[in-house]
């Protein structure tokens, strides 16, 4: 099971208790783009012992010594779903700043039913544009879908964007139960 549990039993000359404590997986997070902005974020979410993924199609971008820690992926937005098994993302943030990858990276995530999560950079505006451009995909994301993404905290710099966004993540974790 996916409890803790006490555990009593009958040993060679007495009992033996204990208690088992379930440990849930560490979250993984997927990020699409791999842009400046999106250090700060792998290194909140690294900070807190997260699995980290992120995947870009711009080799400047895709570069490992930026995300120390996390799993760098050089993959069209296209092919999300066969360079990185999606069932084991606890959430995704897409944050390319590039309308056309980011719409493609929706509409893998939308294809493929999973995270739950899926948070998407910029404004209202830009989030009904790009949810628009996916067609029948776009109502595929509409429950999953937190855009523009993060906790209205002001924020205003790189790393108070990523405090904003991987808090609201960690808040949303802390309503499902992590498997």
């Amino acid at each position: 099971g996916r409890a803790s549990r006490s555990v009593d039993e009958a040993v060679e000359g007495g009992r033996l208790r204990a208690l088992v404590q379930y440990l849930a997986p560490p979250p993984h997070l997927l990020i699409c783009g791999g842009g400046p902005d999106a250090q700060p974020v792998a290194a909140a979410a690294r900070t807190l012992h997260w699995r980290v993924s992120v995947m870009d199609h711009r080799p400047a971008y895709a570069t490992a010594a930026n995300f120390p820690g996390a799993e760098v992926i050089l993959c069209e937005p296209r092919k999300l779903r066969s360079a990185i098994d999606l069932t084991r993302c606890h959430a995704a943030v897409v944050m390319s700043h590039h309308l056309p990858s980011d719409a493609a990276y929706l509409r893998e995530l939308a294809q493929a039913g999973v995270p739950a999560y899926v948070g998407l950079l910029g404004p209202t505006a830009r989030r009904q544009r790009v949810t628009r451009e996916l067609g029948p995909w776009g109502p595929a994301l509409h429950s999953r879908i937190h855009g523009p993404v993060g906790l209205d905290i002001g924020a205003v710099t790189p790393e108070g964007i990523a405090l904003a966004i991987i808090g609201q993540i960690h808040a949303w974790l802390a309503c499902v139960e992590i498997q």
